[in-house]
């Protein structure tokens, strides 16, 4: 029997601007820095992107994505129905169907999850971005 071995995920932001990982059994998540703090725009914006594609076809009304920073970050704003992680180099988001924009995903979807705003320090990377979670859950009528 083969033993597990923890994947590595190294930040060498002289390679890539964003960030791909392989995101739990049913989701796939980039992101990427987009803007950096600027003049009377004191933030960081990070665009963040999924794919749903679940080979058991299920439906999701709930996922929570998961970034991984450099260092500590500070939660200004996103489209998520909830935050934690605020002051830490972990930002958890958790989307939700009909809060603040969010959707349901069919079992084969590309979704954009929008934008997220965060303040730090100077050098801001993002070395992970993964899902935590997906409820397998369908809220629509038909499905």
């Amino acid at each position: 029997m083969k033993n597990y071995e923890k994947p590595v995920v190294i930040a060498n932001n002289e390679l890539a601007e964003g960030v791909y990982a392989a995101s739990g059994d049913c989701y796939t998540f980039t992101s990427r820095i987009t803007q950096s703090p600027e003049t009377g725009q004191p933030y960081y914006v990070i665009q963040i992107d999924g794919k749903h594609e679940a080979d058991d076809g299920h439906h999701s009304s709930e996922r929570t994505v998961r970034l991984v920073f450099n260092q500590p970050v500070e939660y200004v704003e996103s489209n998520a129905a909830s935050v934690s992680g605020d002051g830490t180099s972990n930002l958890d988001l958790t989307f939700i169907d009909g809060v603040n924009g969010s959707y349901h995903n069919n079992g084969v979807d590309n979704i954009g999850l929008g934008q997220l705003k965060v303040k730090s320090a100077d050098g801001l990377a993002i070395t992970n971005t993964y899902a935590v979670s997906c409820n397998h859950k369908c809220t629509y009528e038909g499905h």
